[in-house]
């Protein structure tokens, strides 16, 4: 994390693998905070953002995929595979799974936008 935005955090959890879980405190933190639902957001969508949130849900909190809110360097050329948008193949795989909701930034705002618990 840049230090110039760490002051505007009250918890910072700092990992070093693709899942935000594996060897960080953030399970235990989220139990204190009494969270049961989490909204992926962050880099590295297709490794990082996917990850996290499979291994979010396989730990039993409800999960929200923020597909335009995630990014990659990667693109078709990466991969070789013509016409292939990342994140959008990404969300898609979760949001067959059925079990992770995706949704883009507009649906989630307006969705959610009513909620006490949700921070914006």
């Amino acid at each position: 994390m840049h230090p110039s935005i760490k002051e505007y955090a009250d918890i910072v959890i700092e990992k070093k693998k693709p899942r935000a879980f594996f060897q960080t405190d953030l399970s235990e933190k989220l139990k204190q905070l009494g969270v049961d639902h989490l909204f992926i957001t962050g880099f590295s969508t297709e490794f990082c953002c996917q990850f996290t949130a499979i291994a979010d849900y396989d730990r039993g909190y409800q999960v929200t995929f923020i597909e335009d809110a995630t990014g990659t360097v990667n693109d078709e050329a990466t991969y070789e595979m013509k016409g292939l948008d990342v994140k959008d193949f990404v969300g898609t795989v979760l949001q067959r799974s059925n079990v992770i909701e995706v949704l883009d930034l507009e649906e989630y705002v307006d969705h959610y936008k009513t909620s006490k618990n949700v921070l914006f």
